[in-house]
């Protein structure tokens, strides 16, 4: 409803103003009424109307001081005043001040019914303009970081002319003037975000932290933005003068990620380059340090697995070192003895003396692990990754993982996924 308050000395105006019109009919409410200005102030306070039809001459206070007080405190109410003819200079008065609308005593209903109505529908159409705007901008914020993601994924993808890019990026309102630009790529470290066992709430949360404290961090000190990237792993774009270090406003991410999510990552970085063509390449240097890193954590699970090679009987160590060589392929127990010239039976006792585990627990322990590193490293389907770690059996593969993980391979995935949301030589800094 639209709210009106009638302010008026004289009893029988208001009444009448009040009741000789089906004002619901129309949309509007007469919310309050008051005798004066100042009474009229007063009731403001516990009811706030849209609109306040007011005599200009009262006592105590008139409508012209009320209305000036009105402009000055509560600029959104409208003002409509009521006057006879004599007060005519007092109408021209009103008008100094802002005041637009006036009507004559004796006031014609349909004229007060057509003048109300015209300022609701206007308060109406600005309200839901309002609403308009405020659903478009929620919209906006909420779809801005896959926005974001898809002009990165333009830019390092090479998708798009740089018209088209930096129209796109006129649109998000990010500034990609150069003169030169660099990437850098955080990645959270290990299995931390797996370790945390969030609910599916709070790795979307967690990674919408994740994202926004290293964008703040990062714009506070270059004009550029982030993107969810891989899992676990945001891309940034820097606009940087030639010459400049990013050394300390990457230390500054690491600092924070630390302080507020107590969240460990590896930041890689890019050559700085001076077209938006050559951006393509600077990510590759820094998704080239990943890679590398990757393949050297997976060197470290065969060689923590053959440092328990060490001090074994020669049998034992021939066999590790077959299964390190060949456990993406469907091997087993018989296959490992045929290969060090024994018995299954025989392999599978010694190597529980030695390495106090079974056999087949020792290896599917390592081709878990390894299925860890591509679940959390690469795009690889679940089944494909399966085969690489040498299950041909889906779902045996699953069970295994399950058992030794905790958790299914999509499950521990999705945890990943859902925490997406220098050197300058794609090292790491």
């Amino acid at each position: 409803m639209y709210k009106v308050m009638v302010v008026d000395d004289e009893i029988i105006v208001r009444k009448g103003i009040m009741t000789s019109i089906d004002w619901s009919e129309h949309g509007i409410a007469i919310a309050a009424e008051a005798r004066n200005g100042k009474e009229a102030l007063d009731k403001l306070q516990q009811h706030p109307v849209d609109l306040i039809l007011t005599d200009i001459r009262m006592p105590v206070m008139s409508g012209i001081e009320l209305a000036r007080t009105v402009k000055s405190e509560y600029p959104d109410i409208e003002m409509v005043l009521l006057s006879g003819y004599e007060d005519f200079q007092y109408a021209k008065e009103a008008m100094s001040i802002g005041i637009r609308h006036y009507l004559l005593k004796p006031v014609i209903a349909e004229k007060l019914v057509e003048l109300l109505s015209g300022f609701r529908d206007r308060e109406r159409s600005k309200r839901l303009a309002k609403q308009e705007e405020l659903i478009k901008n929620k919209l906006f914020n909420e779809h801005l970081p896959f926005m974001k993601s898809k002009l990165m994924n333009s830019l390092i993808d090479r998708q798009s002319d740089t018209g088209d890019i930096l129209e796109k990026a006129g649109t998000l309102q990010i500034q990609l003037t150069g003169p030169a630009y660099q990437v850098i790529v955080v990645k959270a470290d290990g299995d931390w975000l797996h370790a945390q066992r969030l609910s599916r709430k709070e790795c979307e949360a967690l990674a919408f932290a994740f994202l926004n404290i290293t964008e703040e961090t990062l714009v506070s000190r270059f004009p550029g933005f982030v993107s969810f990237g891989e899992p676990g792993t945001l891309i940034g774009l820097i606009n940087l003068q030639p010459g400049t270090s990013i050394q300390a406003v990457c230390e500054e991410i690491r600092s924070n990620l630390l302080q507020y999510l107590k969240l460990p990552v590896s930041i890689y970085t890019g050559q700085p380059v001076r077209r938006l063509s050559a951006i393509a390449g600077s990510y590759e240097e820094a998704a080239n340090a990943i890679r590398r890193k990757a393949c050297s954590e997976a060197g470290k699970t065969i060689a923590a697995a053959s440092e328990e090679a060490k001090a074994r009987s020669k049998l034992v160590k021939e066999a590790i070192r077959y299964v390190l060589s060949h456990y993406g392929e469907p091997i087993g127990l018989r296959e490992a003895a045929d290969h060090v010239c024994v018995t299954p039976a025989h392999l599978s006792k010694v190597f529980k003396e030695e390495m106090r585990v079974t056999f087949m627990k020792w290896l599917n322990r390592i081709r878990v692990e390894e299925a860890k590193r591509l679940l959390a490293d690469t795009w690889l389907k679940t089944y494909e990754i399966a085969e690489k770690v040498g299950y041909r059996d889906y779902k045996y593969f699953s069970l295994i993982f399950r058992t030794y993980a905790g958790c299914s391979p999509r499950d521990y995935r999705n945890r990943q996924d859902r925490f997406s949301g220098g050197n300058g030589n794609g090292g790491t800094v």
